[in-house]
Parts: C-alpha cells; sequence; structure tokens
C-alpha cells in the first residue's frame, strides 16, 4: 500500500515564460492579447504536465513524502515504487508502528536513488506466503510458497521525486521530512529535458497541431503520426530515457 503522507504544492513541471519563449522567443507578453490567452497558457502547461507524468509511467514526478509497506525478496534490497528517492525517514520491520522495531539510520541506505533501491546488509527476509501442508510442487521435501502471495510486512516512510523549476525552502514540509539516508537539495532537480518536452507538448496544443504529421490546403487532408517507438514527436523523444519499462 502506497500513501501520500506529504504532497507538494507544485505540480507545473514547466513555466509559462518558458512556453512564451518557445512560442514566441520574448519574455513579454506582446504576443498575447488577453488576459484569458495567458491564463490559457498556464493551463497547457498543466496539461502538459499531467501528460508527461502519464507518458513516463512513474506516478507524480515532482517531491512528495510517501508511506510504503514492502515486500522482501530474501536479498539486500527493497524496491520503493517512487523515485528518485531523495531521502528515507523511517523503516520499520512491521507495519504496525507501535510493535514494529524501527531500524537506526546506519541499519540501512540509499543503494540507488533513480532506481529506488534501497539497501541493507543484513538483508530483507522474503515474504512470500507458503501452504500449511506439503503440495505436488514441493515434491514432499517442503512447503510450497504460494504463487502470487507476497506479504508486504516492511514500511517505509521516504521522500521521492524531483525537486520542482524554483526549488524549495527549509520551512516547507515536503523538505523538512527530509532523513539522514538520501540527499537534502533545496535546489532544482528537475531535469531540463522533461520540462522542455511539457514545453514542446504545449506548443503543439496551442498551435493545433496535437500530433498532426502533414497538413495538405487541397480537400484539407490531414495526416496524424503514428503512435509508435519509430515515430516519435519532439516531446516524446525528449522524455524517452525517463520512461518506466514497469
Amino acid at each position: 500500500m502506497l500513501t501520500v503522507c506529504v504532497s507538494g504544492s507544485e505540480q507545473d513541471l514547466a513555466t509559462t515564460g518558458s512556453l512564451m519563449l518557445e512560442l514566441f522567443h520574448a519574455t513579454t507578453t506582446a504576443y498575447v492579447d488577453s488576459t484569458g490567452q495567458l491564463d490559457y497558457l498556464g493551463t497547457l502547461v498543466r496539461r502538459a504536465s499531467a501528460w508527461a507524468e502519464r507518458y513516463l509511467g512513474r506516478g507524480p514526478l515532482l517531491l512528495q513524502v510517501y508511506s510504503e509497506t514492502l515486500a522482501g525478496a530474501g536479498d539486500n534490497a527493497l524496491t520503493l515504487s517512487r523515485r528518485p528517492v531523495m531521502s528515507v525517514l523511517r523503516l520499520f520491520d512491521a507495519t504496525s508502528t507501535g510493535t514494529a522495531t524501527e531500524f537506526c539510520s546506519t541499519d540501512y541506505r540509499v543503494e540507488d536513488a533513480e532506481a529506488g533501491f534501497l539497501g541493507r546488509d543484513a538483508g530483507f527476509a522474503w515474504t512470500a506466503q507458503f501452504a500449511h501442508a506439503e503440495t505436488c510442487f514441493s515434491l514432499g521435501l517442503a512447503r510450497s510458497p504460494l504463487p502470487g502471495r507476497l506479504e508486504r510486512p516492511w514500511l517505509c516512510e521516504y521522500a521521492a521525486g524531483w525537486v520542482p523549476i524554483g526549488g524549495v525552502t527549509t520551512s516547507s514540509p515536503v523538505y523538512s521530512t527530509a532523513g539522514p539516508n538520501g540527499t537534502t537539495t533545496t535546489g532544482r532537480t528537475l531535469p531540463e529535458d522533461i520540462e522542455q518536452a511539457v514545453v514542446l507538448k504545449a506548443a503543439e496544443w496551442w498551435n493545433g497541431r496535437g500530433g498532426v504529421e502533414s497538413e495538405r490546403v487541397g480537400d484539407l487532408g490531414v495526416t496524424y503520426r503514428a503512435p509508435s517507438a519509430d515515430a516519435l514527436g519532439p516531446a516524446e523523444s525528449l522524455l524517452e530515457p525517463y520512461r518506466s519499462l514497469a
């Protein structure tokens, strides 16, 4: 189970100013003739930000604090579902914090922030449920693990996601929860490629193309770009290295 404990106040992955630069190559509103149009640019940025999160398939991209129950695989790593991992607040060996053992910060570490791996030298016991008796699958030697029946006794509270464009302050709730395992940067960590992809997608919608590959004036013909890996648009191409394969 995954629960958001503290959500960030920022959701946009680009700024209206960046979109205006892409569209008009100026930082002025001279090419926007109404407040309504300026608001619409902001709406396009929000829509394109949501599109980018869906396209990447890895959940919210900006920094939030989570509580997650996890299954052990019998090795020395737990895989957190939200990433990149900024810091780990607390780790328990059971989901009831009243009776669980809380590990010291020296007992574990962020092994790979981008992959979401949390490491522990003592390991994380395999949490599969086993049959109550011998079955045909065990050949009479031992109880068999039940397919698809993994318990999730490990409880981890952690901060994950990229720091937004404007950064965060040390008084921000999403930052002040930072634990000893990980980083505590307040400056922007959101990759510029993701910001530019959002800008390019919003610009497509502003120009009314939305995936149009070609147009024809005679008989008003329109050809749409095929949604294949061989025909990625500029925005999609920028996002591909960050896309989740899970």
